[in-house]
């Protein structure tokens, strides 16, 4: 069965969301997977519009969850 790429997230969107979540800071996950924090905050960007949602909170001191997050 073929994957539809229009229902399901990129693996590197979900590898840097997953990152990013665990480390609390998009400079932390950037540091861990070898990438700029600026490519790490396209890919969230990216996978947020994607699934039309917000999946962080943005705060000076790093990332929060949303509920959906």
């Amino acid at each position: 069965m073929p994957i539809n790429n229009r229902t399901i997230p990129s693996l590197s969107s979900l590898i840097v969301f997953e990152a990013s979540a665990r480390l609390g800071t998009l400079t932390s996950a950037a540091d861990e997977l070898c990438v700029s924090p600026t490519a790490v905050s396209k890919q969230i960007k990216q996978l947020e519009a994607f699934l039309n949602t917000q999946l962080f909170i943005r705060k000076k001191t790093g990332l929060e969850l949303t509920k959906k997050g």
